[in-house]
């Protein structure tokens, strides 16, 4: 049977209270955080919630993409139209 860590992945001299869900270290009262009921180190809870972040920026960059390809094709129309214009003035 293996051996259990009973002491914190980040702190040796501290006894482990919680085991993070991500990387699966044993961790102190200090360094786990419970975020959405499940239990996280801090680094793979600053992990989480990047990636939570970014996902949250999709829809804006999204929206972003889509208002300047619109902008394209009414400037590349409107610079058609003047074209044509411009040549039936000629």
């Amino acid at each position: 049977m293996a051996a259990v860590a009973t002491s914190c992945a980040h702190h040796p001299d501290r006894p482990g209270h919680a085991l993070c869900m991500e990387c699966r270290r044993v961790v102190c009262d200090e360094c786990a955080t419970d975020w959405q009921g499940i239990n996280y180190c801090a680094p793979c809870l600053g992990k989480r919630r990047e990636a939570a972040r970014a996902i949250r920026a999709w829809p804006g960059r999204l929206l972003l993409l889509l208002a300047s390809a619109a902008l394209a094709l009414v400037l590349a129309r409107l610079m058609a139209w003047t074209g044509v214009l411009l040549a039936s003035h000629l």
